[in-house]
């Protein structure tokens, strides 16, 4: 059964200090309530018929459970405990017992008290930090000893590095100029002269801050100019502006689904939406990357036992630069009356013909899905989240989500600038042309020298997988020696075995600069494998 369920693709979540926290050990109270509580996961799974009672002894397998019902049990113990399973605390578990000590080892908290019936479980002894020493906080000190470990390799922090000055797709960084891949301003916005216009006019209209939420005072003029234009760019009855694109996911999840509804979202989701599903107390669990046949699955089975079912995926994925096949989600969802909602932080402006998003690229009516969220602090240059559809349910999210409700508003400098954005994209289509010919071109280079770029394709995002996080590290650190600027991205973001340096692509890339880089790439990925 492990073997099954890691092939599955789950993406759990991993420690990002790299240590597991401290927990006291469950008393026999504490074990009592676990094994009531797991046995309700198992018993909630398990296939009608045979209905033989299940003990700390029975077999998962011989119970009917597969893999993904058994999956299905973690997901709703990972809602019980209000945490994520470890992908490590699932290997060699054949019986019940099993994953009642899996439990007990990793997840005894407050939550297995109160599953109890009756009793107190013994107050934790508290320990100041003046007490306790660096012990106080091993999460600082695993951060601290991973710095140490960089600095022993001869390898730098790849992360805050500070830009002191951005030009287009160049980027000053300590007084060298460096050909910049870390962007998301894949059309060039943020510094078009029209757009930075807008934003210095809306700034000596309403001051540099909205100053309030839009509840409360903070709404103006340009923030319903620009509820409107995305509305109108996007394709749907209604759109609204959020102040953060992260809070947006993490918020309208536990707002608007809770108990009695189910979250299915795409493994390689944001994180921010894979939050958003645990903080709500919806059932929630993950399904294969891209793979609408194992969702229609799913639903097939567990579409009945839940009052809502909400299906969470994106329009273009950040890490592996892919996509979905939208029309089949867009099936699936409509033959179990479900709800899709679309993450299109990194495909609105850069996907279709118009940029209007992955819908464009299809050839889809907006209105077919449900939700459709993105950012303006991508391809539209600015900062700030949005939701867009149907009039009524916008309408009430625009009113009662807790990070649009309890949030300032997006500054007016931002809004109008989003709102200049659009316009220039309109007017100037030629940014999404060269976008896509030189993300082509890219992509081109890299195939013919035997780059691995994954499953990109048709996208500005473009991985170069090495392998390791060690030499995804020191391929960036070379790169930078040599003038250009490109991120790795490690484990635990992505698999160990798919380490690797991520290029941002935008219109402002010369080709030029194009061929130098992958060129300079290819030698330095070859010389890193000595």
């Amino acid at each position: 059964m492990a073997a099954d369920i890691l092939e599955s693709g789950v993406r759990f979540s991993a420690f990002a200090a790299g240590t597991a926290p401290v927990r006291e050990r469950p008393n026999a109270h504490g074990r009592a309530a676990i094994a009531e509580v797991v046995l309700e996961a198992l018993d909630r799974v398990r296939p009608a018929g045979g209905r033989q009672r299940l003990s700390a002894h029975s077999l998962i397998a011989d119970a009917g459970i597969d893999s993904d019902r058994f999956l299905d049990a973690i997901s709703w113990l990972e809602g019980r405990y209000e945490m994520r399973f470890h992908a490590s605390w699932l290997t060699g578990i054949r019986t019940c017992g099993d994953l009642m000590q899996r439990v007990a080892d990793h997840m005894f908290d407050a939550a297995d008290r109160a599953a109890g019936r009756g009793g107190s479980a013994e107050p934790r002894p508290r320990q100041t930090a003046a007490a306790a020493g660096d012990d106080a906080w091993p999460e600082c000190r695993a951060l601290e000893d991973r710095f140490a470990a960089l600095d022993a390799a001869g390898l730098e922090s790849p992360f805050l590095l500070a830009n002191e000055r951005v030009d287009g797709r160049t980027a000053t960084i300590r007084g060298r100029e460096t050909i910049a891949y870390t962007s998301f301003d894949y059309l060039g916005l943020a510094g078009h002269p029209d757009v930075t216009r807008a934003a210095k006019d809306a700034i000596d209209r309403f001051g540099c801050s909205a100053s309030a939420s839009r509840m409360v005072g903070g709404n103006n003029t340009v923030l319903d100019n620009l509820d409107a234009e995305l509305a109108d760019f996007i394709g749907t009855e209604r759109a609204v502006m959020f102040p953060c694109g992260f809070g947006t996911n993490a918020s309208v999840f536990g707002h608007l689904f809770g108990a009695g509804d189910l979250i299915l979202y795409d493994e390689l989701a944001h994180a921010s939406i894979v939050q958003g599903a645990a903080l709500s107390k919806a059932g929630k669990r993950p399904f294969r990357h891209n793979d609408h046949v194992q969702l229609d699955g799913l639903l097939r089975d567990l579409r009945s036992q839940y009052r809502r079912v909400v299906v969470a995926i994106e329009g273009v994925y950040s890490m592996d630069g892919d996509y979905p096949d939208l029309p089949k989600f867009l099936e699936v969802k409509r033959r179990h009356d479900a709800l899709l909602y679309v993450d299109e932080a990194h495909s609105i402006g850069t996907m279709g013909p118009e940029g209007r998003g992955i819908c464009d690229f299809f050839g889809v009516d907006a209105r077919e899905g449900d939700l459709w969220m993105g950012t303006i602090s991508k391809a539209l240059g600015a900062q700030g989240g949005y939701l867009a559809g149907p009039e009524r349910l916008i309408r009430y999210l625009g009113h009662t989500t807790p990070s649009f409700v309890f949030s300032t508003a997006c500054s007016p400098a931002n809004a109008a600038a989003a709102l200049e954005a659009i316009r220039v994209i309109r007017r100037e289509p030629w940014r999404l042309a060269r976008l896509r010919e030189r993300s082509d071109l890219f992509l081109k280079l890299c195939a013919d020298i035997g780059l691995d770029t994954g499953t990109s394709g048709d996208t500005p995002v473009i991985p170069v997988i090495l392998g390791s996080s060690t030499r995804a590290m020191q391929v960036s650190q070379r790169l930078l020696e040599e003038g250009i600027n490109a991120r790795p991205i490690l484990y635990p973001a992505v698999r160990e075995s798919a380490a690797r340096v991520r290029f941002f692509i935008t219109c402002e890339h010369t080709e030029e600069q194009i061929v130098r880089t992958v060129e300079t790439l290819a030698r330095v990925a070859c010389e890193s494998r000595g």
